[in-house]
This record gives structure tokens, C-alpha cells and sequence, in this order.
């Protein structure tokens, strides 16, 4: 069971789950990341949506009693998730899956993730959630290399942004993880925002302060786990 909330100012999502189900997830992220040829490297930045999920998991993020039909109490655990980050994270594990073996329950997990994040992108950008998604799948199909050394000046750039900007400028910033956006940019009009990306202090900050107008990191620097006995 996969429940989302948008966080304030435009952030991102709280993504929540009860604990099978987010265990499901953990292993499926490590299965994808493990067969993939796509993810050339087994550690990084798509290996943090697994960590992400085990802190869930630990209790060490977000918790919350779930009272469904009025009887049953489940116990949830969430975490925040950043637009940008988790919407290439889906496209590229989505692309990973056509080049692995999949059973159905696979899929299904899979589904019910994706149905999540558009489900929230949706109430975030009604008009314009399609659009998003799709720009994130394009973006995916760049190199992952590029994508890798992308990341930091992208997520940078996004937390800086104020809560209304985060809104209108998520599809660019999807758009820059292109490995043909410098190119693109120059030839249309998006050069100052290139600028500024290239700009931006990529040091992350301590803690993020989600409730904030500008976020702030709360599990960096440690936010790509740097060894395989992080799943444990």
C-alpha cells in the first residue's frame, strides 16, 4: 500500500508505505539496479532512491498511523522525495525493465510506483503532468554518465528556486538532464537558466528544512550511499 503528499513550497513528495510493501520496493530498486545494463554505476545516484526507502523503512524519516475503513490501524512510514530526482530515478528504471526479466509482480510494483508519482505530479501541475513525465523519459535515455555528473548542479539549482518557480521551471530542469541541452539552450532562449545552473553552488547543505521556502538537505552528505552493505 503506497500513499504521497506534496510537501510545501513545491519540493517534492512525502511518499509513504506501509512496511512490506516499501520492503518490496527496496528490493526491487536493488534488482533493477543490479541487472541493469543502463546503470554503469551500481552505487550511485539511482542506488539512493533504494536508501531512501530503507531509512523509510528504519523509521528514521517520517512515521504515521493509518486508520483505514474506520477499524484497522496500519502503521506508515515516509520519506521525502525530490521532483526532479525521483522523476528521472522512475524514467530510468522504467527504461532499465526492457532489458530485464520481469515477472508480473515485478510490474505491478512498478505500476503502483509510477501511479504514485503521477498521481502527485497531477494534483502538483494538472495542466502540465503529462507533459513532465514525458520529459523525464526523454531526458533518461541520455547517457548515464552525463546523467551522473548532472545531478548535483540540477538538485542544486532546484532547492535554491522559490516555491512558485519550482512549479514553473521542473519541466526545464528534467529538460537539462538531455545531454543535447547545452545545445538546445543556446539555440533557443534558455541561456540564462543554463548560466545559472552551471553557477550554482553545488555544496550541499546540512539539513534539509522541507517546510521551509528554500529546502535545505537533511540527509547529505552522505546522500549517494558509497558502498553495496548499505542495503543491509
Amino acid at each position: 500500500m503506497f500513499r504521497f503528499e506534496l510537501t510545501p513550497n513545491n519540493g517534492g513528495i512525502v511518499f509513504w508505505g506501509d512496511s512490506a510493501s516499501l520492503n518490496e520496493l527496496y528490493e526491487f530498486i536493488h534488482y533493477i539496479v543490479d541487472e541493469s545494463p543502463l546503470i554503469k554505476n551500481k552505487e550511485g545516484f539511482m542506488l539512493a532512491l533504494a536508501y531512501d526507502i530503507r531509512k523509510a523503512l528504519e523509521g528514521r524519516r517520517r512515521t504515521r498511523e493509518y486508520l483505514y475503513d474506520h477499524s484497522d490501524i496500519y502503521q506508515l512510514y515516509g520519506v521525502e522525495l525530490l521532483w526532479p530526482l525521483v522523476l528521472l530515478q522512475a524514467a530510468i528504471i522504467r527504461n532499465s525493465m526492457g532489458y530485464i526479466d520481469m515477472d508480473k509482480a515485478k510490474l505491478s510494483l512498478m505500476y503502483s510506483f509510477e501511479f504514485i508519482l503521477e498521481s502527485a505530479l497531477k494534483q502538483l501541475i494538472p495542466d502540465r503532468f503529462g507533459d513532465v513525465i514525458k520529459t523525464a523519459k526523454n531526458a533518461s535515455n541520455s547517457d548515464y554518465d552525463w546523467l551522473e555528473d548532472s545531478i548535483n548542479s540540477r538538485l542544486c539549482y532546484f532547492i535554491n528556486l522559490s516555491p512558485q518557480d519550482r512549479k514553473e521551471r521542473l519541466d526545464k530542469i528534467l529538460c537539462s538532464f538531455d545531454e543535447h541541452w547545452i545545445k538546445f539552450t543556446k539555440e533557443k532562449q534558455d541561456v540564462k537558466m543554463m548560466n545559472l545552473i552551471m553557477n550554482t553552488d553545488q555544496e550541499w547543505p546540512d539539513n534539509i528544512i522541507w517546510q521551509a521556502e528554500y529546502l535545505y538537505s537533511y540527509y547529505l552528505p552522505d546522500f549517494f550511499p558509497k558502498k553495496s552493505s548499505e542495503r543491509d
